[in-house]
């Protein structure tokens, strides 16, 4: 079964909405950049040159911060036109960064 995420992916690539954004790696390719973090942390915006990371549990928020220059060079792999400066990590469903 296929995740909804993936299908409309696929959606607004074919319709050509994902083609040509430098950014389109860096969210696709999220599970791989993040390994098994990603089942906890999750990319939600790229704001400035920071990544701008969402984690289910305040464990993790540690996590990130220990793993952000793995983080940011496979990022930069993904996406080399995107400048990648850092990871902002947040608690998902809290306004603070």
């Amino acid at each position: 079964m296929r995740k909804v995420g993936d299908l409309l992916r696929e959606f607004l690539r074919d319709r050509g909405w994902l083609s040509g954004s430098p950014y389109e790696p860096l969210f696709s390719g999220w599970p791989k950049i993040a390994g098994s973090m990603a089942a906890h942390a999750r990319l939600t915006d790229i704001q400035g040159g920071y990544l701008i990371v969402e984690v289910d549990h305040p464990g993790w928020i540690q996590m990130v911060r220990l793993r952000e220059a793995s983080l940011l060079e496979a990022a930069r792999k993904a996406a080399p036109a995107v400048p990648v400066e850092g990871v902002r990590v947040r608690l998902r469903g809290n306004a603070r960064e």
